[in-house]
């Protein structure tokens, strides 16, 4: 069955080298398009931004110095990015290990996933992506416990006032309306986001720690085995990452190709996406790393891909919106919020995960609202009028998100 035609006819050379060079082996196909690319002529400066804003640096001049080190304009420049790559990922790689045994000497189970681990998990070698934090999945109730182990480290939570400084009916809300906190290592180097869920409630998608844990693997990171998620939990945690950012990065739909281009337990993983209402994430991802990717996919999910219109539609306008130059474009915050948000509800499985999503984002409220305004415990129930009001000013932009562009551009 043919794939969705997604890649634009008249693509810029700087994205069809990009797009080739993102993978962790170059066949001869991408070899070929490659030095197409090279050969019809770059602007170098222009190759080196979009390899920053997609993640791709790392792996862009990792291939240009071993196939074609002669086309390299600036190779000094390139050396020494790739240099001050690893120097950094082996600094966050040295913190990851050092936080990993404190939890675990706590009694805390933790899986890490994304940065380091991913990198040695997907391409052998953690200086092949850019990693710019370190992401630590634990079980809500192991929080507080977790957040000491982090502070005796020397490491602060984030937030105005910090997580450590809310009252008790805050941190309560929050580890129910939120999935993560961000932490800062004392130098301002090193920023770890502890995750107790995969997704913020308020989205569809669902997992559940302890079947993560049960079915988790160990990546060897440098000398010590690190805990991350099964084969297909990876490529699934993956799916829905690019997913709730609307696949804004081609580095991180390089990294789900790679997640599933050595082959998975495909009936295994259709059954955890279901069970984490999150088939259509993983079904959009598919569609995209199909096209864009060039990998080849199950015929069930291929099948599955063409009988969905929404699926089809979505990947057409992330494909449309990857490859466009944001360089000095002005779209508003509310504009990309509304797009992200309907568009998400459109991904919910089913309807009604659709409507609950909505309800729970509208109904929801947490950081924003105790920032805007302090109440006592006492009156704690009315910061959901704070978060209503705060919808309530947010609907014209969300449903005209064109109307403000159209005045500004006056």
């Amino acid at each position: 069955m043919q794939a969705l035609k997604l890649i634009p006819e008249d693509l810029p050379n700087e994205y069809r080298l990009l797009v080739a060079c993102a993978r962790r082996v170059l066949t001869g196909q991408q070899l070929e398009q490659a030095e197409a690319a090279i050969t019809a002529g770059l602007d170098w400066d222009l190759l080196s931004r979009l390899a920053r804003e997609h993640g791709l640096s790392p792996l862009l001049y990792s291939h240009l110095q071993r196939h074609f080190p002669l086309a390299v304009a600036s190779r000094q420049e390139h050396r020494l990015k790739l240099f001050e790559t690893g120097v950094r990922n082996l600094s966050l790689s040295a913190a990851l290990l050092n936080i990993l045994e404190a939890l675990r000497n706590a009694g805390i189970r933790a899986l890490a996933y994304k940065g380091p681990t991913l990198a040695a998990a997907l391409y052998g070698d953690i200086a092949w992506r850019e990693i710019s934090d370190l992401d630590i999945l634990i079980d809500r109730p192991s929080f507080p416990a977790a957040r000491e182990v982090l502070s005796g480290l020397g490491y602060q939570p984030s937030g105005n006032p910090p997580a450590s400084g809310h009252s008790r009916k805050q941190e309560d809300a929050r580890l129910r309306s939120d999935c993560e906190c961000e932490f800062y290592s004392a130098d301002g180097q090193v920023t770890v986001d502890l995750h107790w869920q995969i997704t913020a409630p308020h989205l569809a998608q669902r997992f559940s720690f302890d079947d993560l844990w049960d079915r988790h693997r160990m990546v060897t990171l440098g000398q010590k085995s690190v805990p991350t998620f099964s084969a297909e939990d990876t490529a699934l945690v993956l799916a829905v990452h690019g997913g709730k950012h609307l696949w804004d990065r081609l580095g991180w739909l390089a990294d789900f190709a790679e997640s599933v281009r050595k082959g998975l337990d495909w009936p295994a993983l259709l059954l955890r996406a279901r069970a984490a209402r999150a088939e259509r994430m993983l079904l959009l991802a598919f569609a995209l790393a199909e096209d864009i990717m060039q990998i080849e996919i199950p015929c069930q999910f291929s099948s599955a891909i063409r009988e969905d219109s929404v699926v089809q539609s979505v990947a057409a306008t992330i494909a449309k919106r990857l490859f466009e130059d944001k360089h000095g474009k002005t779209n508003s915050d509310a504009e990309e919020s509304s797009l992200r948000w309907l568009t998400l509800v459109q991904l919910a499985d089913r309807r009604w995960d659709g409507i609950r999503s909505a309800g729970r984002f509208a109904l929801g409220f947490g950081l924003r609202e105790w920032q805007a305004v302090r109440l006592p415990d006492s009156l704690f129930p009315f910061y959901r009028l704070v978060r209503m009001a705060t919808v309530l000013r947010s609907i014209p932009a969300f449903c005209f998100p064109g109307r403000r562009a159209s005045r500004n551009s006056g």
